[in-house]
């Protein structure tokens, strides 16, 4: 009796890929978690870092406040709440996807997560309170 595998290489190759998850879920976690750490701080931060200074023309600024800025200010009046909440849902995420995720999308999933708790460790201080009281103004 041989050991032979069973079909072609081309079937096994199937099979391999078959059987390993699809990362796109994955991937809409990172560039979600990313674009709220973005709009907060395209939002938030950088108009109260930049306030003592005259404003840029409006050509330079309406589209990525549009873009940015428009979720950003509502990322701001909620809070922590976006970033624990993302920062959770990875977590979950890496722990669920720890040995069937490629190397690097688990990286990219690592430092989004962490990015998402920092906000949200961030949005809990006295500073961040200061600064959504001066978006919401």
């Amino acid at each position: 009796m041989t050991d032979a595998p069973a079909g072609t290489a081309q079937d096994r190759a199937y099979e391999t890929r078959r059987a390993q998850p699809s990362t796109v879920p994955i991937r809409s976690l990172v560039a979600v978690q990313l674009y709220v750490v973005a709009a907060y701080l395209a939002a938030a931060v950088i108009p109260y870092l930049w306030a003592p200074r005259p404003y840029p023309p409006a050509w330079t600024w309406i589209v990525p406040g549009w873009l940015l800025g428009v979720p950003g200010f509502f990322l701001t009046l909620l809070g922590p709440v976006p970033g624990i909440l993302l920062a959770v849902i990875g977590v979950g995420v890496l722990v669920a996807a720890r040995r069937g995720c490629p190397a690097g999308m688990y990286r990219w999933c690592v430092a989004t997560t962490v990015l998402a708790a920092a906000y949200g460790l961030f949005a809990c201080t006295p500073l961040a309170g200061t600064i959504a009281a001066f978006v919401a103004d």
